[in-house]
C-alpha cells in the first residue's frame, strides 16, 4: 500500500560504464605482445636514460625499480610543460600513461639490461590522488582506474598482502577496520624488512603510504613506503 501510494516506480538510473583498464608495465612484460600499446607505470629518469617501470621502491637513499628491468625508452621523451617530476639525488621520476610501439625481445638500454622498449613514446604525467580509506570505498566508480595514494596498516605475507584501516596487538585487524586488497602481492623485500614481523616471522606488519592504480576495489601498488609512527 505504501508503495502504491507513492505512484509509478521510476526506473532507477544506469550505473557509470566501468572504467577501461590500462595495463601495467609489470602486466605487460609477464605477457609481452609487441605492437602498439597505452600502460601505465612509473617514468623512471637517470643519467643513462628514461625507462617505465612497473614499481618503486623508496626504502633506499635514493628511488629504485622494485624489479630489475623495465620497458627502456632511451632519451627523455617530450613532456608537456610544468610535469610534475620528482627529483631526488640523481634520479627523477613520475608516475605516467605511455604510448607507443612495443618493441622486442632484444638487448635494449645500458648494457643490454631491458628485454624490451617502447618506440616513439607519447608520455602523459597523472595526477595522483590523496583519499582516505573510506573516502575511496565509498566512492569506488568514481576513481576506477585513477592513482591514489591512501595510509594505512600493511598486513602481509609471501600469498598476500591487504591494506587495514585499524590493526591491534600483534598485527590482527580490529574487527571494523576497513580493508582494501593489494594485487599483486608486494615484492619490495626492503620496505618488508621495515615492518614488524608477527608469529614466525612469515607474516610483517606496520603503518604505510600506498600509492597505486585503483581497480574493481583493488588496488594495484606501485609504491609503498613505510610511515614513520607518532
Amino acid at each position: 500500500m505504501l508503495l502504491a501510494a507513492c505512484g509509478p516506480t521510476q526506473p532507477l538510473p544506469s550505473p557509470p560504464p566501468p572504467a577501461p583498464t590500462i595495463a601495467a608495465v609489470g602486466e605487460i612484460l609477464a605477457d609481452p605482445t609487441v605492437g602498439p600499446l597505452r600502460l601505465v607505470g612509473y617514468l623512471y629518469i637517470t643519467p643513462e636514460g628514461a625507462a617505465l617501470v612497473d614499481s618503486l621502491s623508496f626504502s633506499a637513499a635514493l628511488p629504485a625499480p622494485v624489479e630489475p628491468g623495465g620497458i627502456w625508452l632511451g632519451d627523455v621523451p617530450a613532456l608537456p610543460d610544468a610535469v610534475p617530476l620528482v627529483e631526488a639525488g640523481s634520479v627523477r621520476y613520475a608516475i605516467v600513461t605511455a604510448e607507443g610501439m612495443l618493441e622486442g625481445p632484444g638487448a635494449f638500454g645500458p648494457r643490454g639490461a631491458y628485454s624490451y622498449q617502447l618506440l616513439e613514446p607519447r608520455v602523459e604525467p597523472l595526477s595522483v590522488r590523496d583519499l582516505s580509506m573510506r573516502l575511496l570505498l565509498d566512492n569506488s566508480g568514481l576513481y576506477a582506474g585513477q592513482p591514489v595514494r591512501l595510509q594505512g596498516q600493511l598486513l602481509a605475507n609471501a600469498d598476500g598482502a591487504v591494506l587495514v584501516e585499524q590493526l591491534g596487538p600483534g598485527g590482527v585487524p580490529e574487527a571494523s577496520a576497513l580493508q582494501i586488497k593489494l594485487v599483486p602481492t608486494t615484492h619490495d623485500r626492503a620496505l618488508l624488512e621495515q615492518l614488524s614481523p608477527a608469529g614466525n616471522g612469515d607474516v610483517r606488519f606496520g603503518p604505510v603510504e600506498v600509492t597505486g592504480i585503483w581497480r574493481s576495489s583493488r588496488l594495484y601498488p606501485l609504491s609503498i613506503r613505510a610511515a614513520l609512527t607518532r
